[in-house]
Parts: structure tokens; sequence; C-alpha cells
């Protein structure tokens, strides 16, 4: 994804939206997609765990989420 394109993207959002990368592990990809997805600052995240996290079964079911766009690479979850 070119600049021009993310910045057209991102644009569909509200100005207050979060954006949000993969992260972890080594190196870059290039973007494939832009999502949104409901999540919530997980405030008890250890150094190897993103600061923000969907809500599941294990933790966070219950939090408060806020919409926040997500920027994802190419191997997406497999990282």
């Amino acid at each position: 994804m070119t600049a021009e394109e993310l910045i057209k993207r991102l644009q569909t959002l509200p100005p207050e939206t979060p954006v949000l990368v993969e992260g972890y592990e080594t190196g870059y990809d290039d973007i494939v997609d832009l999502e949104t997805e409901d999540v919530f600052r997980y405030r008890k995240a250890q150094e190897w765990d993103g600061e923000y996290q969907k809500p599941d079964e294990l933790f966070g079911k219950g939090s408060k989420t806020v919409p926040a766009g997500v920027i994802v690479g190419r191997r997406g979850p497999s990282r």
C-alpha cells in the first residue's frame, strides 16, 4: 500500500480514532489492509504484549472498548 492509498483509507475514520499496528518480532512488511476493530487498553500488558487487545473469553470481557484502525501487514495474525 502506498502513502496515498493509506491516507485515503485513514480519512474514512473519525479523527479521534486510534490507529494501531500489529507488533512483535523483527523486520517490516507491506501494509495490505486497514481494518477496524473494537479494542480495549490492556493495562497489565507485558513488554511483549500489545497495549491494546481484542476482548475475548480469557480477558477483557466486559471491558470498555473503543473502535480503532488496525494497519495489517502481509503476515497478519501469523506474526
